[in-house]
């Protein structure tokens, strides 16, 4: 027995030993620069590119190492540039595991590959050509075959059949990927918006493949991917294990990092089938802005926002069917305009299931001021057919901090100017049940700068790129109801709004404080009017626009007033013209049962027509009756032409006042029958 073991073992060595004399000697009589030679003109004959290859080198212990590969691209490109370069391809193999039938290839890496992808306006590649090429190959040796076939045979006895040889490789096991510093391009020119796609210093491992049974496979990725103009990191970290026999793997997310968003979880799968798992994602939305360009990030220059973000999901997948549960948490938000803090306090969460459904909440203070928004939605995973809920509450509603969260649509030098175009006409078709957004909003009061009015209750609903609404304010001890319709993507829109007994004093008060003034400083008649004028208003007006932008300046509009049982109290421009002029009842207050008017609204500019006020059913009840024509502006501009009827009693007055002043007798002929 020993006898035999030491012949086998005498033999094993000169076997071996014969291998490496034999394998020294092969790159005499196969030299490696054939075998380049060799590639080079195999690739080139079957894609029709030219194809460059500085060196290969080769090691029967260690394996190969290609160098310096590139194939150039189609000359419709230019066929100097390259469509796929690798500064060097790595493949290491254990040679001994070749004696038992295995190919253990321990290391495959790519060392700074390229490779750019282009998608023409017809919808071809640039690699097409490559593949009609091998496409035509195909025919040609398939007819060739078949031109072979129609020779006539000789009939033959069957021989017997063969038995099947037993391939020398049995297996093929890979220990190691690796990719370092990979850079790849894809552009689609197909759409009308071209699409660019593109991966930098990609970086890439995947290890213990080979012993994924007893050891979790090791996977890290990072790169930057940029999509268009955003700049996206990527990183990732990940173990999988295999369990061959249960058929079942696990993988375990350390980490995988997206645009500042940072996951981590677990996924098992069992059956090689059937799956479940739990992902968690954090993030905060400053973290996610930084992904934005440069022009969107200098748009945003004013505005500071950061909520801490939280999403759980958890997931199931058997027998072919999803479930899962997502929940939504958000805490710690806060939004800054300009250096003014417009949200505070900010949180909420949000539940999405496997039936397309949606509940949440959101609390936060606008301007200081609580806002509560409760939210449900369906059929979400279709945005056609999806149906969202929301209602908002808050005791005390900012508007203008709200309004300031809307981006202004911005025109570009040498844009023309939008045409003007016919009245939106609301559309009575029911839309209460149809796909699209329905909020309700309620507030105890609402509030714009210094303006501030009452309960307030307003219906929108957001259907088909249209903005529907109703609102009713109870204010001023009267109420103010209206309707709009807007279209987001047009931006034109249409607001009728009808004022019912308002108590004009505030009203008029709190508009003049909010209409603009190019000289803070410098007093004007409106300033004047403030804290004078009395009575209740009622109005009926219609407005439309085209664009969203400064709608004060490019509103249009008309609609008519009357304010009854009122009084214009003393102003500092009657005590002057009544100190000029003698008349004394113009420095006193003036009673009125009307005063009415008409006005057209147009780029600023409020033309008012047919105004009047009157003291008694034609006036003669006052000392004076008015009527006027005219026009006043957004920003306090003001131009009135204004004829007064004086009453007799006060028409003495001003007779003895030209007569004393002027030299002028006899006045009478200014009179009409009634002594006015």
């Amino acid at each position: 027995m020993k006898t035999a073991l030491k012949i086998t073992g005498t033999i094993l060595l000169v076997m071996v030993f014969v291998f490496i004399i034999a394998a020294a000697t092969i790159p005499r009589w196969f030299p490696v620069d054939k075998v380049k030679n060799i590639i080079i003109g195999q690739v080139e004959e079957k894609t029709g590119r030219k194809v460059l290859i500085k060196s290969l080198e080769f090691n029967l212990f260690k394996g190969f190492e290609l160098k310096g590969f590139s194939m150039k691209e189609n000359a419709r490109y230019g066929a100097k540039k390259d469509f796929i370069r690798d500064d060097s391809i790595v493949l290491k193999y254990n040679l001994f595991a070749l004696f038992a039938g295995e190919l253990v290839i321990e290391k495959f890496e790519l060392v700074d590959p390229y490779v750019q992808i282009i998608k023409e306006e017809n919808g071809d590649y640039n690699f097409s050509d490559i593949l009609k090429k091998l496409a035509e190959d195909k025919e040609k040796a398939a007819g060739a075959k078949g031109k072979a076939g129609t020779r006539p045979k000789e009939e033959k006895t069957p021989a017997p059949a063969r038995p099947k040889k037993t391939p020398p490789i049995k297996n093929i096991i890979i220990t190691s990927i690796g990719v370092k510093n990979g850079n790849f391009e894809y552009a689609d020119h197909s759409k009308p918006k071209s699409m660019s796609l593109k991966i930098r210093n990609f970086n890439f491992d995947m290890e213990n493949l080979a012993l994924s049974l007893v050891k979790p496979i090791g996977i890290n990725l990072k790169c930057v991917v940029i999509y268009n103009d955003y700049k996206i990191p990527v990183s990732m970290k990940t173990a999988a294990g295999v369990n061959l026999s249960k058929k079942s793997a696990t993988i375990d997310i350390a980490s995988f990092s997206i645009g500042g968003m940072d996951t981590n979880g677990k996924i098992s799968i069992t059956g090689f089938k059937d799956a479940k798992g739990s992902l968690t994602t954090v993030s905060n939305v400053r973290k996610m802005l930084e992904v934005l360009p440069p022009d969107l990030s200098a748009k945003l220059k004013d505005t500071n926002a950061s909520i801490d973000i939280m999403n759980i999901l958890n997931f199931t997948y058997k027998d072919g069917k999803v479930t899962f549960n997502d929940v939504l948490k958000m805490e710690n938000g806060e939004f800054t305009y300009k250096n003014n803090k417009v949200v505070e306090k900010f949180g909420g969460r949000f539940d999405v299931n496997n039936k397309a459904g949606l509940a949440g909440n959101i609390n936060f203070l606008l301007a200081g001021n609580e806002v509560k928004i409760k939210a449900e939605g369906s059929n979400i995973d279709s945005p056609a057919d999806s149906i969202y809920r929301v209602n908002i509450y808050s005791p005390k509603f900012a508007i203008e901090y709200l309004l300031a969260m809307f981006p202004q649509k911005e025109k570009k030098a040498g844009q023309p100017v939008t045409k003007k175009t016919a009245p939106v006409k609301t559309e009575k078709k029911k839309i209460s049940g149809a796909p699209g957004i329905y909020l309700e909003l309620k507030a105890d009061s609402i509030f714009y700068r210094d303006v501030t009015i009452g309960k307030t209750i307003a219906s929108i609903r957001f259907v088909n790129a249209k903005l529907y609404s109703e609102f009713s304010m109870m204010c001023y001890d009267g109420s103010i109801n209206g309707s709009a319709v807007m279209d987001i993507n047009t931006e034109n829109y249409t607001l009728a709004a009808g004022i019912k007994s308002v108590k004009l004093h505030d009203l008029i008060d709190d508009a003049i404080s909010v209409i603009p003034k190019k000289d803070a400083k410098k007093k004007n008649v409106l300033d004047d009017l403030k804290d004078k004028v009395y009575g209740n208003l009622n109005m009926d007006s219609k407005f439309r626009g085209s664009t969203f932008k400064e709608p004060a300046l490019t509103v249009n509009g008309e609609g008519g007033f009357k304010i009854s049982d009122g009084k214009i109290a003393s102003t500092e421009t009657g005590r002057d013209i009544a100190s000029k002029f003698g008349i004394t009842f113009l420095s006193k207050e003036i009673p009125f049962d009307i005063m009415a008017g008409n006005f057209i609204m147009s780029k600023g500019r409020i033309n008012i027509k047919d105004f009047k006020v009157h003291k008694g059913p034609n006036g003669e009840g006052g000392s004076v009756k008015i009527r006027a024509n005219g026009w006043t502006t957004v920003d306090r501009a003001l131009d009135f032409k204004v004829e007064t009827d004086i009453s007799p009693s006060e028409a003495k007055q001003v007779e003895e006042y030209f007569a004393r002043n002027l030299n002028i007798r006899d006045v009478s002929y200014a009179y009409n029958k009634d002594g006015w």
